[in-house]
């Protein structure tokens, strides 16, 4: 079983410092996908990766850019709670495992108001 690069974290909160809805990129921030909640009427999810994050995962990404997160259901991991959560690059040529964080965090997202704007 394959290893994520940055291991178990406690919450997407260590992945990412702010979270924004809306329909353009906001500044440093990448798409987030996968969570429910994360597409909105006329808006998608940003997500802006902390400093650490976004160097170790942009190295690892095709000219050093990241062009987004997903995190993907997966009966592999949720037997364990926890939800895997994956880079890409712009052109989808890498994609790799970026963490694992507990599946209590796709329902976190499921609720309007919590996150972003």
């Amino acid at each position: 079983m394959a290893q994520p690069l940055l291991g178990i974290l406690p919450s997407l909160d260590c992945l990412f410092d702010n979270f924004q809805f809306q329909i353009d990129t906001p500044e440093n921030h990448v798409l987030l996908t996968g969570l429910p909640g994360t597409v909105r009427t006329g808006s998608v999810l940003f997500a802006r990766p902390r400093a650490g994050v976004r160097e170790d995962i942009a190295t690892r990404c095709t000219n050093g850019i990241i062009g987004g997160f997903r995190a993907i259901r997966s009966a592999q991991w949720m037997k364990q709670g926890l939800l895997p959560v994956y880079a890409y690059d712009p052109p989808h040529i890498a994609s790799f495992f970026v963490a694992l964080v507990p599946y209590a965090e796709h329902e976190r997202f499921g609720f309007s108001g919590e996150i972003g704007q």
